[in-house]
């Protein structure tokens, strides 16, 4: 994702910065790439200047996830909560995709983002308003997320070449070199999978999760039609 932003050294003044900044500079980097003499360098100041705002590099990945997530315009206006959980992670996917490193960092992260726990909280209270508990409201919501950032950082990966080509190629030459009448069927399937668009094998991890969690409601509205006619 790219602010857009030039920055340059004022002749004889140094260079003004923020918290707000460093993040912002690490997202145009990427987090995949951003180190702090890189940030430093985007920003026009000496890499000292950083340590005044941040305490390293872990905590300006974390000041940069929480300003992406900050950014997200995934909330609609819509009576039907599968298509507002398909908005939210569609809207999670791309905000990865626009961000390299982004999801691995998230997955690596001990604390979350306070943007991120809004954003959850958020979402968890539409679902609570169209008939699902708080539990389960988070637990569809923690699915969702954790499913699409497991993606996301997968694929990601996938896609890296080095010297002996991508890991994609290597994983999927081990599907391959073991498959025999029994396992052929599904080497298939999981290469293609590997070969083909990261996108569409997640969403429909996505609609999956959808399904269940529309069985979840279900599930619980049945059980409470029960209890109240027993009553």
């Amino acid at each position: 994702m790219t602010m857009g932003r030039e920055r340059s050294r004022s002749v004889g003044r140094p260079a003004r910065i923020s918290r707000e900044d460093i993040a912002d500079a690490a997202l145009e980097i990427g987090l995949h790439a951003a180190t702090v003499k890189t940030i430093a360098g985007r920003l026009g100041v000496d890499h000292s200047s950083l340590y005044r705002h941040v305490k390293g590099r872990d905590d300006i990945v974390f000041a940069a996830a929480d300003r992406a997530i900050a950014t997200l315009d995934w909330e609609r206006e819509t009576d039907d909560w599968r298509d507002y959980i398909h908005a939210a992670a569609e809207a999670v996917w791309e905000l990865y995709n626009c961000n390299p490193g982004l999801a691995a960092a998230m997955r690596n992260m001990d604390k979350t983002p306070p943007a991120g726990i809004r954003a959850f909280s958020r979402a968890c209270r539409y679902l609570e308003a169209e008939g699902f508990d708080t539990e389960d409201a988070a637990l569809i919501m923690d699915s969702v997320m954790d499913m699409t950032s497991d993606s996301a950082s997968m694929w990601e990966r996938l896609r890296r070449e080095d010297a002996d080509g991508t890991i994609a190629e290597r994983l999927k030459a081990s599907w391959q070199s073991g498959a025999d009448d029994q396992t052929a069927a599904h080497v298939r399937v999981m290469g293609a999978v590997i070969e083909g668009n990261p996108k569409d094998w997640w969403r429909k991890k996505l609609l999956l999760l959808i399904g269940g969690a529309a069985t979840l409601l279900e599930t619980r509205s049945s059980g409470s039609n029960t209890s109240q006619k027993e009553k």
